[in-house]
């Protein structure tokens, strides 16, 4: 998971990497636009301005003011301009929205979901291990504690893509969300079945068919359910290059 601070530092290099390889060109009559120096590299231009719309679709949101004006900007290539201008004016919202989510004034879509996440993988997942430490415990405590876990990390990852949600989502509405979008792979669904089998039989009072290595093999299975799902909440790595 990537901290505010990650996300803006991205936001900011993308909005430089947007300034580069143009020049200013004036018209015969004023103004003017930028072009690409050399026009060989515009190409490489255009993939910036993919990779900065994508940034704002993720963590902007896909309907937010900045993605959608960013959108109209670029495919209006400025002030019908360029399209060396539109993709310009791009970087300029991405360090406008970057300085009023730095104010308080906008949030990074996800970043509730985000702190949710971190309960889920941390405080719970911890309370789980405590529990099966300890032979007093019936390991159904264990059990649900987990399911609790790995259901907030559902929702946390479907709200990180702006994903919208049904009323009253369960695990398993969660999981088919998330895989009608992509996001999780058809072993994941399975894995993630099979955990609220155990779940469930736990959450019913089914205590003759749990035991303490099925607690632990759950405790097991949601550990990498959890870190997959944080993968998800990744987005893109600010130490990797943007486009060249």
């Amino acid at each position: 998971m990537r901290s505010i601070e990650d996300v803006l530092t991205y936001a900011r290099a993308q909005a430089d990497a947007l300034e580069q390889d143009m020049i200013w060109t004036p018209g015969d009559y004023g103004g003017g636009w930028w072009a690409a120096s050399p026009q060989s590299l515009q190409s490489r231009i255009v993939a910036r301005a993919a990779a900065a719309l994508e940034f704002l679709r993720q963590y902007a949101g896909p309907n937010s003011f900045w993605t959608l004006q960013a959108t109209t900007v670029y495919n209006n290539k400025g002030e019908n301009q360029s399209t060396e201008s539109g993709a310009r004016a791009i970087g300029e919202l991405l360090r406008a929205w970057a300085d009023q989510v730095e104010a308080g004034i906008v949030e990074i879509v996800g970043a509730r979901a985000w702190a949710e996440f971190g309960v889920a993988s941390t405080d719970l997942m911890s309370q789980v291990r405590r529990l099966l430490e300890d032979h007093e415990a019936h390991p159904a405590a264990a059990i649900v504690l987990c399911g609790a876990a790995l259901e907030i990390a559902l929702r946390a990852a479907a709200e990180a893509h702006s994903l919208v949600l049904p009323p009253r989502p369960t695990l398993s509405t969660l999981t088919a969300l998330l895989r009608s979008a992509n996001l999780i792979t058809k072993q994941d669904v399975k894995d993630i079945e099979a955990c609220g089998g155990i779940r469930n039989a736990a959450a019913h009072g089914l205590f003759d068919e749990l035991s303490r290595e099925r607690a632990g093999v759950m405790e097991l299975q949601t550990n990498i359910l959890l870190r997959r799902l944080a993968d998800l909440h990744s987005g893109p790595n600010p130490e990797q290059a943007l486009p060249a």
